[in-house]
């Protein structure tokens, strides 16, 4: 894999979890060590820095958990609405690139 550092690392993770290789919550782990925690934001660009903010508020917010959605209506984001927003944000990516 590509260090956390490196923004091709995002993009592996997201093949990853699209191809079955990792599951949600470990897609949230390694987007938010790589995107929130390692990588320089200035090594992307406007459009790959808009598309990424906007997984990331998905990803830090899901939950697997039924009883957190039931507990707090509309807080977390679903298993579906995380794969969603993942799936969107690759096919955005895919034309920048």
């Amino acid at each position: 894999m590509y260090p956390r550092t490196d923004k091709r690392r995002i993009y592996q993770i997201i093949d990853m979890y699209l191809s079955g290789d990792i599951d949600e919550a470990s897609f949230c782990d390694e987007f938010h060590c790589s995107y929130h925690l390692e990588l320089d934001h200035n090594t992307l660009t406007k459009d790959e820095y808009d598309e990424l903010l906007g997984l990331g508020e998905i990803a830090g917010r899901f939950s697997e958990f039924e009883e957190d959605h039931k507990k707090y209506p509309g807080v977390y984001y679903t298993k579906e609405e995380l794969r969603k927003k993942i799936v969107e944000t690759k096919k955005k990516l895919s034309r920048i690139h």
